[in-house]
């Protein structure tokens, strides 16, 4: 019996091949059931971010398993296996659990000790919990994970400064306009990101604040909290001519704004600069959007130059959360012996 993660994270693969792998929360539970009637692993869990897509099993067949959970991935995409195989990583216990307890910490992410992770791998581990798709190997190998995360949030400073993306889109804003102060911003999205985004840059002093969602309750209840605007998805192009950032941040399946569609606005605003910074996966912006004059756009991965810049402090601690990992990854495994016995089955085999 082994603990198996096959995946692939904004590491190994760009955002080209992530969004197409991406998992929608409402998908998670049907795509788990489909693994478990596929019998690829005898426990199961799905961790898709934006910066990451995981399938989480407990198998007696790792190399069968594993192969038969590539195969599943290129199902799900539509993408041949060898136009992206070489992107995914298959980890065998110990290393699958260290993954794991680093994961949850903060510690493999785009922006080192980020905060959001922790409630994302609670949200997977609950949705599949719920949905019967753990056991006993999963359910205390993920709240064993929580625990861990806890540990080193309280005793290092790996989360010190700002460490979560939706912090590092505030810090693009700010350094493209030099102080937030009368910027005007619309957002597209009222999701947890699109929330901390926009919270960010009204805590800085930007103003007429517009939100637009499909979900009009939701955008008129983060524009009442923010002293904003909201407006309804269809009208929202009409604002446009107004702000000068435009967030965004929807968990629409396909590309929302097309170059056609920016090329109009820009004309209406007489060529005045629009940065658009793109924070969700799938995309929502087409990406030869960047190619007009006077708009500036910016995905996910570019936020990766400005987290590399606030580091310093964080990898001082990196060794001490690796050490507490290593630690909770030992015990985790002790407990593993214990529950399971055959220590030989326990170990990666080559």
């Amino acid at each position: 019996m082994e603990i198996l993660v096959v995946g692939l994270n904004h590491k190994t693969a760009p955002i080209e091949v992530r969004e197409r792998l991406t998992i929608p929360a409402h998908r998670a539970g049907d795509l788990l059931r489909e693994l478990g009637e596929r019998r690829i692993f005898d426990e199961r869990l799905v961790l898709s971010t934006c910066n990451r897509t995981e399938i989480y099993g407990v198998t007696d067949h790792a190399a069968e398993s594993a192969r038969q959970a590539k195969r599943f991935l290129s199902d799900y995409s539509s993408m041949a296996l060898e136009n992206f195989e070489d992107k995914l990583y298959v980890l065998r216990q110990p290393e699958s659990v260290t993954h794991l307890f680093s994961v949850a910490s903060g510690l493999d992410s785009m922006v080192l000790g980020e905060t959001e992770i922790i409630g994302q791998v609670k949200t997977a581990y609950e949705a599949a919990l719920q949905d019967r798709q753990t056991g006993k190997v999963l359910n205390h190998l993920f709240q064993r994970s929580l625990k861990v995360a806890k540990d080193v949030r309280t005793h290092t400073e790996i989360g010190a400064g700002r460490v979560s993306v939706a912090s590092v889109a505030v810090s693009l804003a700010e350094k493209i306009f030099g102080e937030l102060a009368g910027v005007r911003v619309m957002v597209l999205g009222t999701g947890e990101m699109a929330e901390q985004v926009t919270r960010g840059i009204v805590s800085k002093g930007g103003t007429a604040l517009i939100v637009s969602s499909r979900h009009h309750g939701r955008a008129e209840a983060l524009a009442a909290a923010l002293n904003g605007t909201a407006v309804r998805y269809e009208d929202y192009e009409s604002g446009i001519g107004r702000v000068d950032i435009l967030i965004a941040s929807t968990l629409a399946p396909r590309v929302l704004i097309r170059e056609a569609q920016v090329r109009a606005w820009m004309k209406a605003r007489h060529e005045r600069p629009l940065f658009v910074v793109d924070i969700a996966v799938p995309r929502n912006v087409e990406t030869s959007v960047e190619q007009l004059d006077n708009v500036y756009l910016y995905n996910i991965d570019d936020l990766q130059g400005i987290a590399a810049r606030n580091l310093e402090h964080r990898e001082g601690q990196l060794q001490r959360c690796l050490g507490l990992i290593g630690a909770q990854t030992q015990h985790f495994m002790d407990w593993l012996r214990k529950e399971f016995g055959s220590p030989e089955a326990l170990h990666p085999r080559v």
